[in-house]
């Protein structure tokens, strides 16, 4: 067995036992470990692989882009998008979101090959991730796929994506 499938192990034992905000700092903590060279950007991983939480999820996956050198790793972007294309994720829609919120070029040329593998929950998750207020980089990506599936039998994605676009996703949540 793999470390990282013992760490995603150990994590989903301990998932149902902790709240959201004991995993939350138990995040934060390694995320300055991280940031301080203590503890290896994997460590980050079972934080955006295994849990299900929205915020954690993408706290998780911005954190371990930005672990690398450079505001955005390359290799790290590789690796976050191959979670989302093989579904190694359990909310891929926040890991999606995730690196779309950070409004990056690079990122949001990745996930361009992406957009079509979410489900209408998952995009949901997507604008969770992004808040009221996407960027504007990532608010033109929605925008053109929203026009992607306008006319093709993706009902349920094309209602999540207009109520993106439109603040619908946030009202209700308000």
């Amino acid at each position: 067995m793999s470390p990282m499938t013992s760490a995603l192990i150990s994590y989903w034992h301990r998932l149902p036992a902790e709240s959201p905000v004991v995993r939350r700092k138990t995040l934060d903590a390694i995320r300055e470990r991280v940031r301080a060279g203590l503890e290896p950007r994997s460590a980050l991983v079972p934080f955006a692989l295994g849990d299900v939480d929205d915020g954690i999820v993408v706290a998780a996956t911005q954190a371990y882009v930005a672990a690398g050198a450079g505001p955005a790793d390359a290799d790290a972007l590789h690796e976050v998008t191959e979670w989302v294309r093989r579904g190694l994720a359990l909310n891929r829609g926040a890991v999606f979101g995730g690196l779309l919120a950070a409004d990056d070029e690079r990122s949001i040329e990745l996930l361009g090959a992406l957009r079509l593998v979410l489900s209408a929950p998952e995009i949901e998750a997507v604008g969770r991730a992004l808040g009221a207020q996407p960027g504007p980089r990532a608010l033109a990506f929605l925008r053109d796929w929203l026009d992607l599936v306008a006319d093709g039998p993706l009902h349920q994605e094309r209602r999540a994506l207009r109520a993106i676009v439109d603040g619908e996703l946030h009202a209700r949540a308000a």
